[in-house]
């Protein structure tokens, strides 16, 4: 009985103190978490990205806006027999749609970015900390980058096809 009553003690406290240990692991990755995501928005350029979104859509909307005027020139000088008697308007369209409405999300959702803690927040702490802030500081930039950029894209495009059916008569 004197060996029983230690043992049973002893396996009492060693599973007491497990949940305890485990939550406090649980809050300090939250804590970790919850600090990366506000230093996120702290440090995130929201204007800066909103407009590459709206520069980089703009450019590539010219861009296609001027390739569709080509190809409608081209298809006007018989230099491009496959579609005769093509209404210019819908070459500006397609050329406006292939590069100001696809190429800028693509390119942002393809780009591999991969942005990064200053490191002076990161000095004196546990590598657990430092893995878990990384980690999770990257995935909230990327995402806000890549929601500001399509923002910035969808407004300039919305800009160019009211400009555009403006300037038809549609």
């Amino acid at each position: 009985m004197f060996r029983i009553l230690p043992l049973f003690i002893a396996t009492l406290l060693l599973f007491n103190m497990m949940p305890v240990s485990l939550a406090q692991q649980n809050d300090a990755q939250a804590q970790t978490k919850a600090d990366a995501l506000g230093d996120v928005k702290r440090d995130m350029k929201e204007s800066l990205w909103f407009t590459l979104g709206l520069v980089g859509s703009s450019a590539g909307t010219v861009t296609g806006c001027a390739s569709g005027v080509l190809v409608a020139l081209l298809i006007d000088f018989d230099l491009i027999p496959i579609v005769p008697d093509a209404p210019d308007i819908g070459c500006v369209l397609a050329g406006t749609i292939l590069f100001g409405v696809l190429a800028v999300p693509i390119s942002v959702y393809m780009y591999p970015h991969s942005p990064s803690p200053p490191p002076e927040r990161l000095l004196g702490k546990t590598p657990e900390y430092v893995a878990a802030y990384t980690q999770a500081y990257r995935s909230k930039a990327i995402s806000l980058r890549k929601k500001l950029v399509t923002a910035g894209s969808i407004t300039s495009n919305l800009g160019f096809f009211t400009l555009l059916m403006m300037n038809s008569g549609l």
